[in-house]
């Protein structure tokens, strides 16, 4: 509840505000019996038609003050659901951006946006509910029970009596809700992750005729959430017949008794009009605190799931948290020290006393069979994950002495996977620098040999980019991350993998624009092909984690057996 009970500290005038309306709603609705009880039995039974105008004023005036209240009471309790709400959503995107790669895909795409969307969402709706319908539910109940017990002990009794009645229904209703309410933000969960893997991957489904069996999946999946929700509904149905009985019970016993009571003389008919009017009060707004209160375990859930996240250490802390190391001067862009590295819970390092140097305006790649480690350290040198021991160098300042934003703003990276956003294709390649002028995208669209089918789209820059950028093909989403990179003028760029969906061609084209108009920066070459990475000034193999060979490619060849292999396999000896 600790951020719940953060987020009322720091909007006190708000808070303070809403309940101070609920109150106010309260007390208007409180002094409506009372003025009906005057109008019965002094002015209708007496006659007297001046107290009934008079007290019909007062009443007409109180229910217009009290529905003015209770409308900006509503309006304020939604701000308010919706600030936190807002607050929330923000404080959840800016953890996902803290957590480490693994970190984030032990909580999962599918349950971060149900986090996200569903869970907060329940919490702001349950908020306003509880501000509105449970806050002023325990002073009505007082006050009414008080109000009945100025006019007959009696009917005090029978009213307490049937409150306590109705309070036990609902905590033995909240009792066997709980478990169920806490599993079905779990099995949203489940539905998220399947609609979505169905969602993006039916080309797949449709190539392989997997239609049914992923039918099949996806029923498992609903059927499982609507068993939940079903146990829940049944349980909750019960509580509408039962509530409804105790308020015709208490009607019932309220009139029959006061009838008595008014036959012998004990009580006035407008005491029993008000009587009737606390009584129903009291019944009104405990059936509502407990149909809210019913949603409570719910809430709790969700509550649960977002302190969870919220509370997650991010395994790379930002250079405040780290000891400062002198920096010290060197002509090399990066240096990989004796590095080691391990995903947690792995048995053996990804990577082990991997030492090389980057140099400023040369290429150095990096090639080696799948599982060799080769992604792993590109994402060590852009601190996704922080090294077991050894250490890395930028510029002679330890990764760890800078913050990650300073780190990330002096490296230019290409990813694996080419994403944009959507948006415009200008928006998406000025998200490294966002003063870039329209020449400079067009410098870097040049060099990425993406230019000519820019050039072709009507809207040039300014043509529409759909999510992950699916109306582009995947040579030219790669040609558009390249550029995205280059705008941003780093001084390391990383290249991970990012020429595989290019054909020979345009390959050689691309790694020539690079070497010719890209002098200044250091760059890093990931590659799978031999040809991207021939006129390399260094090549690092790797192989189980290890540098296996370092050099020119005609020097491994001639020295290194597993990039010889490597070469082999991809094309004609001679042509090597």
């Amino acid at each position: 509840m600790n951020y719940l009970t953060d987020f009322l500290k720091r909007h006190k005038g708000k808070t303070v505000l809403t309940v101070l309306l609920m109150l106010g709603q309260v007390v208007g609705t409180l002094l409506i019996p009372a003025l009906v009880a005057t109008m019965v039995d002094r002015g209708i039974l007496l006659g007297d038609g001046n107290v009934i105008l008079g007290t019909g004023v007062q009443m007409l005036v109180v229910t217009v003050l009290a529905a003015g209240i209770s409308v900006w009471g509503s309006w304020a309790t939604s701000d308010l659901a919706a600030l936190f709400g807002r607050e929330m959503r923000s404080m959840l995107l800016k953890k996902s951006q803290e957590l480490s790669i693994q970190q984030f895909d032990t909580v999962g795409i599918s349950s971060m946006i149900t986090r996200t969307t569903s869970d907060i969402t329940n919490l702001q709706r349950t908020m306003g509910m509880v501000l509105q319908m449970v806050v002023p539910a325990p002073i009505i109940v007082m006050v009414s029970i008080l109000m009945t017990t100025m006019v007959s002990p009696v009917m005090a009794v029978i009213q307490l009596s049937f409150t306590a009645a109705l309070l036990s229904l609902a905590a033995v209703i909240l009792k066997k809700s709980h478990s169920l309410s806490s599993s079905i933000q779990t099995r949203l969960d489940r539905i998220n992750q399947v609609v979505r893997e169905s969602v993006t991957g039916v080309r797949v489904i449709r190539a392989f005729g997997n239609e049914s069996y992923e039918e099949k999946r996806s029923g498992r999946a609903y059927e499982s959430y609507a068993d939940n929700m079903i146990r829940l509904n049944r349980l909750f149905a019960v509580v509408n017949p039962v509530v409804w009985l105790l308020m015709g019970a208490l009607m019932a016993v309220i009139l029959g008794v006061g009838g008595t009571l008014v036959l012998g003389a004990s009580m006035a008919v407008g005491q029993i009009t008000a009587v009737t009017e606390y009584s129903t009060l009291t019944m009104a707004y405990l059936i509502m605190a407990a149909a809210v209160l019913t949603t409570l375990p719910k809430a709790g859930a969700c509550l649960r799931r977002l302190r969870e996240l919220l509370d997650t250490k991010p395994a790379v802390l930002d250079a405040s948290h780290c000891p400062r190391k002198d920096t010290f001067k060197t002509d090399a862009a990066v240096e990989f020290d004796q590095v080691t590295f391990s995903y947690h819970g792995a048995e053996e390092p990804v990577l082990c006393n991997l030492s090389f140097t980057l140099y400023p305006g040369q290429t150095t790649a990096v090639i080696g069979s799948t599982g060799s480690g080769k992604s792993t350290l590109a994402d060590l040198l852009l601190r996704l994950h922080d090294i077991q021991s050894g250490r890395i160098l930028l510029a002679g300042t330890d990764l760890c002495t800078l913050s990650q934003l300073e780190l990330r703003a002096r490296i230019g990276c290409v990813p694996q996977k080419a994403f944009l956003f959507s948006g415009t294709l200008a928006e998406n390649l000025r998200m490294g620098r966002k003063d870039a002028t329209d020449e400079e995208l067009w410098e870097a669209l040049r060099i990425a040999q993406a230019e000519d089918f820019v050039r072709r789209l009507s809207l040039g820059l300014k043509a529409p980019v759909a999510q992950g950028g699916t109306n582009f093909s995947g040579g030219q989403r790669q040609r558009l991350s390249i550029a995205r990179a280059l705008v941003k003028k780093a001084d390391v760029f990383i290249f991970d993998d990012s020429f595989s969906a290019l054909d020979v061609k345009t390959d050689a084209a691309l790694r020539r624009a690079l070497h010719q108009r890209v002098t200044k920066p250091a760059k890093l070459i990931i590659a799978q092909r031999v040809s991207t990475i021939m006129d390399a000034d260094q090549i690092l193999v790797l192989d189980k984690g290890q540098l296996v060979g370092k050099g020119t490619h005609q020097q491994l060849l001639e020295c290194c057996c597993v990039y010889r292999d490597i070469a082999d396999s991809q094309m004609q000896r001679k042509e090597a």
